[in-house]
């Protein structure tokens, strides 16, 4: 069964994008663009970005958690 997110990111699709190019590890670039495809609605569902970036749904759901709770600077 499809999860669908019940997430808004709250930063600009824009500001991610920026980000996304002037991140330094591999591991902000992925939740980066998590969050960008999120944003842009390019994905609805855990397991469209667990399969788009190769990583288990339980990753998926922990970042989502930690974005949820504190934000971009807890992810």
């Amino acid at each position: 069964m499809a999860r669908p997110f019940n997430l808004e990111v709250q930063e600009s699709a824009e500001y991610l994008s920026k980000s996304l190019k002037n991140a330094r590890t591999a591991l902000d670039k992925e939740r980066l663009q998590m969050l960008w495809w999120i944003k842009t609605e390019q994905v609805t569902q855990h397991q469209e970005v667990s399969r788009r970036l190769g990583r288990d749904g339980s990753t998926i759901t922990g970042w989502l958690q930690r974005y949820g709770k504190g934000g971009l600077s807890s992810l």
